[in-house]
């Protein structure tokens, strides 16, 4: 019986470990094909879990149990007072044609009367064209809350402006703040660890002017002072969400080992 002669097994090669070779060498494997392109790690971040936990919680709560969870206390309850008094001219609500007239005070005439009717119908719960004291305090409140940047806040910042006006000039027709106008209430808010920062972002680095007075801010320079914080709190948000993303990650891993 014929029995074909068996083929010659073909001596097995010793692998070759690729991380033995020089980086030279990868590199111009790796141009050339024969080997693959080391890959870009993104960027990775560190995520702070109690403080997306906390986060997690409280967008879970309805809006109705956060806004009485906020505590208004006396000296913001007495500005608000005073804010809503001087656009209400001692009605219990107030309108468009309100407001204009405290604007027209604080002598700012870029807004339209359009831009005016919508910052009342922001905050117009009933739709009834007013503002009433309700509205106006859930106004503030939703405001102070917010975290997100999303809620309407064009009326919340000229009642913020007006909380922080000095009644004694006032009634001189002076509608400037200074530091010490605003240090109660900004004490009374954000508390002394946060003051000074509260106080830059309204003032700015001086304090005085080059003459050695208090540094005087009329309204429209309040809120480009406002507008220019909000874009650096939306830059903040955005490497907040990438956190939050990450932590969603870890937590949807954690999951996964229980199945």
């Amino acid at each position: 019986m014929y029995n074909e002669p068996k083929k010659e097994e073909k001596a097995k090669q010793p692998k070759i470990n690729l991380d033995l070779l020089p980086s030279s060498m990868k590199e111009r494997y790796a141009a050339m094909g024969i080997l693959p392109k080391p890959e870009l790690h993104k960027k990775k971040y560190e995520v702070d879990i109690q403080k997306m936990k906390q986060k997690k919680i409280e967008k879970e709560l309805p809006i109705e149990k956060k806004l009485a969870q906020i505590e208004i206390k006396a000296t913001e309850k007495s500005k608000l007072d005073f804010a809503f008094q001087l656009i209400s001219q001692d009605k219990d609500w107030f309108d468009s044609k309100d407001v204009i007239e405290i604007l027209l005070k604080l002598n700012v005439r870029f807004l339209t009367k359009s831009e005016v009717d919508r910052m009342v119908w922001e905050v117009d719960e009933n739709l009834d064209s007013r503002v009433n004291k309700t509205e106006f305090l859930n106004m503030y409140k939703k405001c102070s809350l917010d975290k997100t940047g999303l809620e309407p806040k064009s009326l919340y910042h000229l009642v913020q402006f007006l909380m922080y006006l000095n009644p004694e000039k006032v009634k001189r027709n002076l509608y400037s703040i200074t530091v010490e106008d605003t240090l109660e209430l900004l004490y009374v808010r954000f508390g002394r660890q946060n003051l000074d920062s509260e106080i830059h972002a309204i003032f700015g680095d001086e304090e005085k002017t080059k003459d050695g007075q208090e540094k005087e801010v009329n309204f429209q320079e309040y809120l480009e002072r406002v507008n220019e914080r909000a874009i650096q709190q939306r830059k903040q948000r955005k490497e907040e969400q990438k956190q939050q993303f990450q932590y969603h990650k870890l937590e949807q891993h954690d999951k996964s080992k229980h199945y």
